[in-house]
């Protein structure tokens, strides 16, 4: 049955437009926005002035890592980034099995659902469960009801033998992938990032993405450590290295970019691939700030595995880029969210982050009615400094409910977090067993 939402303050990020109105549903597609639209047969649903937006896009994230929330500490103290990769993800991710791959995505999926996220550009790693593990990651997406883009985080660290079995994943999934074409799934040639792969992954994965003809998902310049092995090992530049290997793809996403330089963002801004700021990860591993000011191609928001709020990842981006001085506007911050939407749209060949006529159903009606005018003038000063994810109430994907009154609807939110506390300690007492 069609759906209509009445008495909706309809808030668009792209481009940034806030105005009174209604809202039509028809099957998976938005069919009508405007003025008195409603048909006899509709559901009606009076939202009461509240706002209603466009479903959020998470540009880069880490699902396995759900289950980190308390994890046993490591063996000592990371004293810099290297280390809190040896001792803490690289730990994790030799942990997951199949069983903990499928959970953390569920218990990812329902936690960035309740914040309004509808589509997670997913990186995963899972270096003793390989083959089959981007099923297991859509699995888990997939039963809560919301969209992903998934790859395989292929690297050398694991040997030759886990590294040909990265890329297999990636081929086997990418090949599923190009069966289908609901606009629910896609896939992205994954790589960990340059200072752990040989010139032949390198190699490999060019191919693959050639094959395919999709963008390599890839961490770039997240510290300065991924330059200087370049540089020592390769006696070439990082970014230079990417682009002898034809990574450098309008079509790629190279996630943080932190320690760019100026050479570099040149370089980047000329192709015009897309850039996944992850203001909060950066902090939290203390890697410095992103150089977003100088970046002319398409900067997208992601997590970076920090759970699916893209509110407060969009407030971080915007207090962090003050406290750095990056030079940027908050405008500039709406349109990073907007670049994630823009680039899932891309590959899963659907309109997302819109509120208009035949763009996918993925709406979310939140409780958030103004206090003080709301404009399309002033929009930016309710979404940086008021509405938040706990304001999110009803959550629509593809044209169904995922979400009602703060109820998971298509998933047994209880049972699911019962099991992950099960998953959760087995995984735990895995990686209490590796050593670093």
């Amino acid at each position: 049955m069609p759906v209509t939402l009445i008495n909706a303050i309809l808030v668009d990020i792209d481009p940034l437009r806030a105005e009174a109105g209604e809202l039509r549903i028809d099957s998976n597609k938005i069919v009508a926005r405007g003025k008195s639209i409603r048909q006899v047969n509709d559901e009606v649903i009076d939202v009461a002035g509240a706002v209603v937006l466009p479903g959020m896009v998470n540009g880069h994230t880490h699902l396995y890592s759900a289950l980190a929330v308390g994890m046993p500490a490591p063996p000592r103290i990371p004293r810099n980034f290297l280390e809190i990769l040896q001792l803490v993800w690289w730990r994790l991710d030799r942990a997951l099995d199949a069983e903990s791959n499928e959970t953390s995505a569920r218990i990812g999926a329902i936690e960035a659902l309740r914040c309004g996220t509808t589509t997670l550009i997913d990186h995963h790693a899972s270096p003793n469960a390989i083959d089959g593990s981007l099923d297991q990651i859509e699995r888990g997406i997939e039963s809560v009801g919301l969209r992903g883009v998934l790859c395989y985080e292929t690297t050398d660290r694991n040997g030759r033998d886990g590294r040909d079995a990265g890329v297999a994943e990636n081929r086997r999934y990418l090949t599923k992938c190009a069966a289908r074409n609901d606009g629910k799934f896609a896939g992205l040639v994954g790589a960990h990032a340059a200072f752990t792969l040989e010139d032949e992954s390198l190699e490999a994965l060019e191919e693959l993405a050639e094959e395919f003809q999709v963008g390599v998902h890839i961490h770039v310049a997240e510290d300065p450590c991924d330059e200087a092995a370049c540089t020592r090992d390769h006696q070439v530049a990082l970014i230079e290295r990417l682009h002898q290997h034809w990574l450098l793809k309008r079509d790629s996403i190279f996630a943080h970019g932190t320690h760019l330089s100026d050479a570099a963002i040149a370089q980047i801004n000329e192709i015009g691939l897309t850039i996944a700021h992850n203001a909060r990860s950066n902090m939290n591993n203390a890697v410095g700030y992103s150089p977003i000011g100088k970046i002319n191609s398409p900067v997208m928001l992601g997590t970076d595995g920090i759970g699916g709020d893209m509110f407060a990842e969009m407030k971080t981006a915007w207090f962090k880029s003050r406290d750095g001085r990056a030079g940027i506007s908050p405008a500039d911050v709406i349109t990073m969210l907007a670049n994630s939407a823009r680039r899932a749209s891309q590959s899963l060949g659907v309109t997302l982050g819109k509120l208009e006529p035949g763009a996918a159903a993925d709406v979310v009606v939140t409780d958030y009615i103004p206090f003080t005018p709301i404009e399309s003038s002033n929009l930016v000063g309710h979404l940086l400094f008021s509405i938040e994810s706990r304001h999110v109430r009803d959550v629509m994907v593809d044209g169904r409910w995922a979400m009602r009154d703060g109820k998971v609807i298509q998933i047994d939110e209880a049972k699911t977090r019962r099991d992950a506390l099960r998953v959760s300690r087995e995984l735990w007492k895995r990686l209490d067993a590796i050593a670093p």
